[in-house]
């Protein structure tokens, strides 16, 4: 258990079937800490913002237009309370007592404290398809050469930050699409951060708002836009103050 309170962002999108459900979920796997919960919007048409009130929600802020991820969260960040901040799938692949190890990483010591599938640790209650499995590969070696940053999955939908690293962070985001994980490790270890990988156990759930082929080709374009960026110098290098 912690002292510090910690704020959960929750970025939806056409989440109305689950994020009572999740909300649930998150309050129950977490109650013995302090927390709030933050659904970010990303410009829904069907009932997430009202659902996610009467579920509960501490905080639901709504993007006028479907932005992308990376938007979601960054609008979360923006808002947090907390002295931590952590940010999860709504459909809770990533059971939510794991937010606690991310938690006591952060506790520990860390700035950024980040799931890893590839962790030797890790553990898939379902297997992902065949051409998502592929593609998750290709985006990483190609990510690698195009951005190098020393962690084998950049795109794991647990991560969790020091309150004062994520505004750091978050505050130098350009990035509204999936490729936003790849942004916002890039940015960190630009600031010097001290960054912490976990194991996460993983189920996978089909994602029927996103397609996957163009999804794919979207993120390949904004990881050439953030190399393209970092040479222009778009990026501060400045050591983080983090104390």
């Amino acid at each position: 258990m912690t002292k510090q309170l910690v704020s959960v962002i929750l970025p939806a999108f056409r989440a109305a079937p689950v994020v009572v459900e999740s909300i649930g979920k998150i309050r129950s796997a977490m109650k013995n800490e302090k927390i709030e919960i933050i659904v970010v919007d990303d410009g829904s048409d069907d009932d997430t913002s009202s659902k996610a009130r009467i579920a509960g929600a501490d905080q639901v802020i709504e993007l006028r237009e479907n932005r992308g991820k990376g938007a979601a969260v960054r609008a979360g960040v923006a808002v947090a309370r907390g002295s931590y901040v952590v940010f999860t799938d709504i459909d809770l692949a990533y059971e939510p007592s794991q937010i606690l190890n991310v938690i006591h990483g952060l506790d520990a010591g860390a700035d950024l404290v980040i799931g890893s599938r590839r962790h030797s640790a890790s553990q898939e209650a379902t297997s992902e398809g065949l051409a998502r499995k592929w593609g998750s590969r290709i985006f990483s070696r190609l990510t690698a050469v195009l951005v190098p940053i020393p962690h084998s999955d950049t795109q794991c939908g647990l991560k969790g930050f020091t309150s004062a690293a994520a505004k750091r962070i978050f505050a130098q985001g350009k990035i509204d699409g999936f490729a936003f994980d790849v942004e916002v490790l890039f940015v960190a270890q630009k600031l010097s951060m001290t960054i912490s990988e976990i194991p996460v156990s993983l189920e996978y759930v089909e994602q029927s708002t996103v397609k996957f082929v163009p999804q794919a080709i979207r993120m390949l374009y904004d990881v050439l836009r953030i190399r393209t960026w970092s040479i222009l110098g778009r990026y501060t290098d400045s050591p983080s103050k983090l104390g």
